[in-house]
């Protein structure tokens, strides 16, 4: 069950996100954030001393997020087959969080703690893939090399990240026909 201040906290994160999202993490202020679901400004530093703060929080939930998905297709028995059946989603997350992503991307490139708060969480993801990655075993192989490894981890979070900037560049890009693709290029490059 969620507390009553756990809830304030999400919603005070839901709000910020959109505001970011319409008017940049410098343009977008705390007056901004708490008028868009009737809180004070002030009342939001009972939960989050800053912007920077809020910007954290938001890295850390999604950290949850993607832990719990991951988690979900290390339980199953064919991993790539369940790694392969949420490209769909993770496209669509991509193409649908690319403006705030990037404005979180943009103030980690400018702001040296939020930057070790990116880099921190990027490396719990990439090594959860890393894992999830050497448990593919192809074609009655071994699982791939260290070196492989690494250089196929790096790659597939490439290929989702890169999403984020396509989506931005071009908005009519279409999520299904790049889905399908990604399905290709993905079991083409773990399967090797």
């Amino acid at each position: 069950m969620t507390s009553k201040a756990e809830l304030r906290r999400q919603q005070i994160l839901d709000a910020a996100a959109e505001c970011f999202r319409k008017s940049g993490f410098h343009g977008a202020s705390m007056s901004e954030i708490a008028k868009s679901f009737g809180m004070s400004a002030g009342h939001i530093y009972n939960y989050f001393e800053s912007k920077e703060a809020i910007i954290e929080a938001m890295i850390k939930r999604d950290l949850d997020q993607a832990l719990e998905r991951i988690a979900k297709i290390q339980g199953e028995k064919d991993i790539l087959k369940a790694m392969l059946g949420t490209v769909d989603e993770g496209v669509q997350r991509r193409i649908e969080r690319s403006e705030l992503d990037t404005e979180i991307l943009a103030e980690a490139a400018r702001n040296p703690k939020v930057a070790a708060t990116v880099q921190a969480t990027d490396s719990i993801v990439r090594d959860k893939v890393a894992h999830l990655i050497k448990g593919i075993q192809p074609r009655g192989e071994p699982a791939p090399c260290e070196l492989g490894l690494a250089a196929k981890t790096t790659i597939l979070m490439a290929l989702f990240d890169g999403l984020q900037i396509r989506a931005i560049r071009d908005p009519n890009m279409k999520a299904d026909e790049v889905g399908r693709v990604l399905r290709s290029v993905i079991k083409q490059m773990l399967e090797n």
